[in-house]
Parts: C-alpha cells; structure tokens; sequence
C-alpha cells in the first residue's frame, strides 16, 4: 500500500517555473473571460443605445397644426376665435395648397356665419373683379357649379380648397365678394408700370381696380424685401414696376373689402400669406382706406417642427404653423 506525503506548501509540490506558468496560465483565463463578460455587456448597451436612438427619433405627437400669437405663446382655436369676433376684417393668409388651412379657414367661416353679434361677408384672392357675375349666379342658384367652371377661369384647386368656402356662403346666404384685379392688369403692370398702364384704360374698365392715385410706399413690408431682392430682374422687368404689379392687387383687395363692409358686418378674407405677412401688403392698404377698422391678421407657415420660430414674430396676430409633409392639393 503506497503512502503519500502530505505537502504543507505549493512550494513544496511544485518549483518555481511550474508556480509561474500555472499563474500565468490561470490570469489569462480570468482575463479572457472578464474580457468576454465586458465586451458581451458593451455589445448589449450599443444595441440598447441604438435601439433607443431610433425610437428617441420617432415623433409619437402627430399634430397637425399649432397656433401661435404674435409673441410665440401657444393659444388653441377658442383663443383665436374669440378675438376674431372683435375684429371688422379678419385676413386668413394662406399657403395655397396646404389642405390643413383650407380645413380651418372653412371651421372658422362656419363658426363666423353663426356668430349672430354681425353678419358675415366673405371675399378671397382667387376671385377676380370681372368674374363677380359668374360668381353672383352661382351663389344665387342661376347657375350650377358646371356654368361656373365653363365660364370662369378657377384655381386649380377650387373644387377641393375654395369651394366648399363658396358653397358654406351660398348655403348660408352669406355674401362672397371677388376682391382681386384681374390678373392680366397685373401682369401689364409689370410690364408698362401703373401710370403707363392706367392711361390706356376706359373709365368702365378703371372699375375693375383700385381708383387712382394710388399711394405706394417701397419701403413698406414685403415691397422692400421684394426690391432688395431686385425680384423681377432675371426675367428683365424692372423690380419697382414688379412691386407695381404687386400693390395694385394689395390695394385692389383692399379697396374693395371696404367698399363691401358697412357697420354691421364683419369680413373674412382668403389670401395668400405674402399679401398681409407683417401687417403689410393689403393691410397697408386698408388703413389708408379706412383707419377705423379693426384688422386681424392670421398668417400661415410650413414647418419640419410646430416649434415657434422667432423668425415668425408679429408676422400676425396670429401664427398657424402646419408640417411641412402636410399633404398638398396640387
């Protein structure tokens, strides 16, 4: 029977050399596996972070629009609303092919036909002075939409954006105005200048546009940006006779909003943002025509966020910010 010797020491069982490599040996596998365990919990913390990136990036608030006042403080529709029952001239400026806008400029229309404080009277842009016959007849029941279509020449958009607008001031007996010169004067402006062009107009025909003289200032909003802009000059026209052009319209809309509002009524017009943006453009015009009327701007901006920019600052009274993905009309 073989007896075995107990050794007291690791010394005693093994030399030095064995005691090293065995060490040696037993730290690499401990650092390996530490090295395993680190680097499996590096991996599963890059996977959360991207993970959570991704998600981080997705917005879950599908807004569609966001109201503003002029000075960047969130307000809702009743807010909005309330004051535009103070007001005489309420204009909705627009981006054209946005469907969220036209949707709520057709909300407020409907709400403002049933305030019974003043009757309303609409107007827009997309009408012009020598259409307000055809315009007449439909809103009467003379014509249908059909003769309309056939005998005026509408916006690419109209059936979708502006006529359910017409349709809400037919069905209501509510007056709807063609406030707009008509597009080809505009262009002649541009071309000829407004005092060139007006001496080439009978008297009848000088009824489809703001009377004369017609105050301009060059330096007023959005004109001042169009002439630093030398806006015009890369189709050879002259910038002044492009802001022309673009005033005579401003005025022409504001003259006959005025011409189209007595005490007891109150006006909302449709209108492309750039012609009341910063209280210039047809504003400017109303309060040479009429100083006593209270104006309410809504202006209208696209957006990557509904985030207030302060670019917008009393761009209006109030500031309707809608996503710039919004779907469009055309």
């Amino acid at each position: 029977m073989s007896t075995y010797k107990l050794t007291p020491n690791l010394t005693q069982a093994f030399d030095s050399k064995q005691i090293k490599n065995f060490t040696s040996k037993m730290l690499d596998k401990t650092t390996f596996d530490t090295m395993k365990t680190v680097a499996k919990w590096i991996i599963s913390l890059l996977i959360f972070s991207i993970s959570f990136s991704l998600s981080a990036q997705i917005n879950y608030n599908k807004e569609a629009f966001r109201f503003y006042n002029n000075k960047g403080k969130v307000v809702n529709y009743q807010d909005l609303y309330e004051v535009c029952l103070k007001a005489d001239i309420v204009l909705f400026g627009e981006l054209h092919n946005n469907t969220i806008i036209h949707w709520l400029q057709l909300e407020l229309a409907q709400d403002l036909i049933k305030d019974s404080t003043k009757k309303l009277v609409m107007g827009a842009e997309m009408f012009e002075q020598h259409q307000k016959i055809e315009l007449m007849e439909y809103l009467q029941g003379v014509s249908d939409y059909k003769t309309l279509k056939k005998d005026t020449k509408l916006w690419l958009n109209f059936k979708t954006d502006y006529k359910p607008l017409v349709d809400a001031a037919k069905d209501n007996n509510v007056e709807f105005v063609a406030t707009n010169i008509p597009r080809t004067f505009a262009r002649s402006v541009a071309r000829m200048g407004l005092d060139s062009f007006y001496t080439t107009l009978n008297d009848s025909v000088r009824q489809l546009m703001a009377p004369m003289p017609m105050p301009l200032d060059f330096k007023a909003p959005g004109y001042k940006e169009l002439i630093e802009s030398n806006f015009g000059a890369e189709h050879g026209l002259r910038p002044k006779r492009m802001v022309q052009a673009q005033a005579i319209k401003d005025a022409t809309m504001a003259y006959f909003i005025t011409q189209n509002l007595s005490q007891e009524q109150r006006f909302l017009h449709f209108n492309g943002a750039f012609h009341s943006n910063d209280f210039g453009g047809i504003v400017w015009y109303l309060k040479n025509y009429d100083k006593k009327k209270k104006v309410l701007v809504i202006s209208s901006v696209e957006s990557g966020t509904l985030e207030f920019n302060s670019e917008w600052k009393n761009q209006g009274d109030f500031i309707l910010v809608v996503p710039e993905n919004m779907a469009k009309s055309y």
